[in-house]
C-alpha cells in the first residue's frame, strides 16, 4: 500500500518543497525530450548530439532533486519513498550514460540504452507523482 503522503508533513525544510516541485517535472521533460531526439536520430540521422548533451544535463538535475530530497528533511515513509527513488534514479542516470557511451562501440550497450531509458522515464514520473502528492 502507498503512504498517504498528503498526510501533516514532517520535514525539517517544508520551503524547499517549492524547488523539488521545479525539479520533478523538469527531470520527466528533459527525458521525454531526449526520447525525441534519439527518435530523430533514429529517423533522420541527426539529433544524437543535442541527445547525449540534454542526457549529461540530466544528471545534473538528478543530483540536484536528490540533494534537495535530503536538504528537505523528510521523515517518515514519505523520506524512505523519495530519496529511495531518486537514489536509484542516479544510479539508472550514471549507468545509462555509460550506455550511450559505450553503445557507439558495442551493439549490447546500445540495445540495454533503451530499455534503461523507458525504466529512467516511468520512474521520473513516479517520482513526480509522489512530489506532487506532498502536503505543503
Amino acid at each position: 500500500m502507498v503512504a498517504n503522503l498528503r498526510a501533516p508533513l514532517d520535514a525539517a525544510r517544508p520551503g524547499l518543497i517549492r524547488w523539488l516541485r521545479i525539479s520533478a517535472p523538469l527531470l520527466t521533460l528533459l527525458v521525454l525530450i531526449q526520447a525525441v531526439f534519439a527518435g530523430r536520430g533514429i529517423a533522420k540521422g541527426s539529433g544524437y548530439d543535442l541527445h547525449g548533451q540534454i542526457g549529461n544535463s540530466t544528471l545534473l538535475v538528478v543530483l540536484i532533486q536528490t540533494a534537495l530530497v535530503v536538504a528537505i528533511g523528510l521523515r517518515g515513509q514519505a523520506r524512505t519513498l523519495l530519496l529511495g527513488g531518486n537514489l536509484l534514479l542516479l544510479l539508472l542516470v550514471i549507468a545509462q550514460l555509460g550506455l550511450g557511451y559505450g553503445g557507439r562501440d558495442s551493439s549490447t550497450a546500445a540495445a540495454l540504452h533503451v530499455p534503461n531509458g523507458v525504466l529512467i522515464f516511468g520512474l521520473t514520473t513516479a517520482v513526480l507523482s509522489l512530489v506532487y502528492r506532498l502536503d505543503r
